[in-house]
């Protein structure tokens, strides 16, 4: 942030700011305090913040920055200034001027906020004109991200064009006094949008039974044991009872969703209490502006039907995050399901005719508006683990803050992430910006979303890469629009792989110094060898890319993807490594588990090598030891085994004896060292012999890998680690690593403003084009 001292006695000071201050009240706020300090000029908006000038005593424009710089409005955030001394031009007054499009710069979006307490407050006021009225907003809340169509951000470039003030809002608008001075998607019941309730032929259900309001319609159909698709800030959401089994059973049976847990929506924070034992940070990030679904250990004997949350210690909860979703739960009092509005692998539905054509068999009833939605934006979802807040999907209310700073002479990135949990990063002037939460790009509508994500995020961002960084894999869905946009503009294309990509976006967030060993473990990745990777350790310089220095000992994966829904498939690969050492408890588990035919199938698959990739995946060996443990069947959703797993080792009252963990064995294998998990298994195979709970066990391998990071930070001489990839979500997993690194003198960075899965590969990518360009 530059500074200057004016010593004339009247001055002409130019102030240009960049960063999060549109939407935000940051042009009402520089008129009081201009007008405070007697000063005249100007605030307008510009491509990339806010310029400023003002004409009067010396001293006054200096007060007048200092105060500015300390009394921010709350939810902006500046990124830096620049002062300029300049000729008096003669100013007669302090004026907010029309935004000047053509400033150049990196525009710089707010996210879509919950209701403050003030317009809640006047939502339930009788007296109120906005009394019950779903689209209350100021300048301190409301639809940003998704209604934003283009920067500068003034309601002539949002969807909210169409909707001519009343005398009453422009009154409001043109008050300096008043919170919605200058706040561009001012509404109310006169002049603003209006929500109604249809069937799914389109009719409209009309008014009955005592009820006067939409959400008073919406809580009877509730009631009743029905799905309501509502269309919210960012999209469409499905919508049941959360204490109806049979409620919540069909919406599986509608979604396709087998096992993975739906998230829940309570009226206030009481009765999140009431659900889950909560943390003062669980509590803060619920109550937040942001909003998100917050995942939080589960309470016993709640009222929540049984399918809701089937498998895991964690409840994934939210308070209301709009002022419709508000009115509704004053309306019902109960905790609801709340889930995304798409058919499986299609993205959000954000218009009502697309709601009433896919959702037709989904829903029985849709409560919809009439304000266009520009983007689909789903809700966030977070967790806390050893206080620090961890992104778990990256949408609405931080989507698309920037998440990234480097050298404004950096290239211009279009990173297109991965295929699975997609996201896009643009980074542009050194700033990167990341796209919310776009899903899995494995249908046609999902792929078509995220080719207009890249489209319109570029388009609103002015921006034309020099280089377009995509995931190394040769068949990532990403790639075809790689190649047309490249041929288009003439640039190239920059694989990247997916494991390097998780290290450098986390180093990349938390500005990581170098050097140190980047820790990336998931699912499954393609391999500079050819192979399946996913338990692999880097060595990152200040340049390059990060070199693969070890990975856990490979095994097969049968079937490939198969491998990922079957973990009994899993363990018979590993166990068929263990033959000679006697782990009798291992084969009696397999037996158990795996009719004797698949189980030959299997064998045969693996000895003649069809269809069974290598693989060094540290998350499928978690879903191994789950089946070992006593996981059984297949897994219902992602991650669902190592959840479990999770679930289990962290349900122990207290910690085991000191060195109760499983013992890795390291060895070099080339250039490699390879981390061997054959007397893991040996040791859990006793453990099965001799009785011991799976909790016990479940905890014996999580301490396992806690010791295991550390051992392989030590044999590299490294004291500085960072972390990547989606096994890094299992909260008892980070909890050890934590406490390790505090009682080793270690610093370890780790995925927060961004997810530590999938949805931050475009962020690592577009980190490795910069490292290409430095050389």
């Amino acid at each position: 942030m530059s500074t200057i001292t004016i010593e004339q006695a009247v001055s002409a000071l130019k102030i240009d700011i960049t960063g999060m201050v549109q939407g935000v009240g940051f042009r009402p706020h520089v008129y009081r305090l201009a007008s405070r300090f007697g000063l005249k000029g100007f605030v307008r908006n510009t491509e990339s913040g806010v310029e400023i000038r003002v004409e009067g005593d010396a001293g006054d424009a200096e007060r007048f920055f200092a105060e500015l710089m300390e009394s921010l409005p709350e939810h902006a955030r500046v990124y830096g200034t620049e002062q300029t001394v300049c000729e008096p031009a003669g100013y007669e007054e302090f004026l907010i001027l029309e935004s000047d499009p053509a400033s150049g710069g990196v525009p710089i979006m707010l996210p879509d906020l919950a209701p403050c307490p003030e317009c809640l407050r006047e939502m339930r006021d009788p007296s109120s004109r906005r009394y019950h009225y779903p689209f209350t907003n100021c300048t301190h809340c409301g639809p940003r991200y998704s209604i934003i169509e283009s920067m500068p951000y003034d309601r002539s470039g949002t969807s909210m064009k169409g909707f001519r003030m009343c005398p009453e809002c422009m009154k409001e608008y043109q008050d300096v006094g008043d919170r919605r001075f200058h706040a561009q998607p001012i509404a109310c019941p006169e002049c603003g949008p209006s929500m109604k309730v249809l069937f799914s032929d389109g009719s409209e259900l009309g008014f009955g039974h005592g009820f006067d309001t939409p959400a008073a319609q919406v809580a009877w159909v509730l009631a009743d044991g029905l799905i309501v698709a509502l269309m919210g800030v960012g999209g469409f959401q499905l919508l049941a009872d959360a204490a109806s089994e049979g409620a919540v059973r069909r919406l599986r049976k509608l979604k396709g969703r087998d096992a993975k847990p739906f998230a829940v929506m309570v009226p206030d924070m009481a009765a999140a209490e009431a659900l889950c034992h909560l943390t003062e940070d669980e509590k803060r990030l619920l109550a937040s502006p942001e909003a998100p679904i917050v995942l939080a250990v589960k309470r016993k004997n709640v009222d929540l039907a049984p399918s809701v949350c089937m498998f895991s210690r964690f409840a994934g909860i939210m308070l209301p995050s709009s002022p419709v979703h508000a009115l509704l739960m004053d309306m019902w009092r109960k905790p609801l399901v709340v889930t995304s509005g798409n058919l499986s692998g299609e993205p959000l539905c954000i218009s009502v005719e697309e709601a009433l054509q896919k959702l037709e068999n989904a829903a029985d009833v849709f409560f919809v508006h009439d304000r266009p939605i520009v983007r689909p934006v789903d809700d966030s979802v977070v967790r806390v683990a050893g206080g620090r807040t961890m992104m778990v999907r990256r949408a609405r209310g931080y989507a698309p803050r920037p998440v990234w700073r480097t050298a404004p002479e950096a290239p211009k990135v279009l990173a297109l992430g991965s295929g699975l949990k997609n996201t896009v990063c643009w980074l542009k002037d050194g700033v990167a910006v990341m796209s919310q939460h776009l899903g899995d790009l494995d249908s046609a509508a999902a792929l078509r979303a995220f080719e207009r994500t890249v489209e319109v995020l570029g388009s609103t961002l002015k921006a034309v890469p020099d280089v377009i960084a995509v995931d190394a894999h040769p068949d990532n869905p990403t790639a075809a629009l790689a190649r047309r946009l490249a041929r288009e503009w003439g640039v190239s294309v920059f694989p990247v792989q997916h494991h390097q990509a998780h290290v450098l976006a986390c180093a990349a967030e938390n500005g990581t110094p170098f050097p140190a060993l980047g820790v990336a473990w998931d699912g499954t990745g393609f391999g500079t060898d050819g192979t399946v990777w996913g338990g692999e350790f880097f060595i990152m310089e200040e340049q390059g890319a990060p070199k693969r220095v070890a990975r856990i000992r490979p095994f097969l994966l049968p079937g490939g993807d198969e491998a990922v829904k079957e973990p009994a498939r899993c363990a018979c690969a590993l166990a068929r490594q263990m033959a000679e050492w006697g782990t009798d408890g291992l084969f009696r588990r397999l037996e158990h588990g795996i009719p004797p035919r698949k189980r030959q199938a299997l064998e045969t698959m693996m000895e003649r090598h069809v269809h069974c990739p290598a693989t060094s995946s540290m998350g499928r060996l978690f879903d191994a030891v789950a089946f070992w443990c006593g996981f059984d069947g297949a897994a219902g959703c992602e991650g669902h085994a190592a959840m479990v797993l999770e679930s289990w080792a962290a349900s122990l009252p207290e910690d085991g004896p000191e060195g109760d963990s499983y013992e890795w064995v390291m060895h070099e294998e080339g250039s490699l060292l390879e981390l061997d998990w054959r007397p893991v298994l040996k040791a859990l195979n006793d453990d099965l012999l001799a009785g011991v709970s799976r909790c016990r066990m479940a905890r014996k391998f999580h301490e396992s890998l806690v010791n295991l990071v550390f051992d392989v930070a030590e044999r590299f001489s490294q004291d500085r680690l960072v972390l990547g990839g989606g096994c890094f979500q299992n909260a008892f997993l980070l909890e050890g690593l934590m406490g390790m690194a505090q009682s080793r003198a270690c610093v370890l960075s780790l995925p927060q403003r961004v997810p530590c899965n999938d949805g931050g590969i475009s962020l690592g990518q577009a980190a490795a084009a910069v490292r290409q360009w430095k050389g």
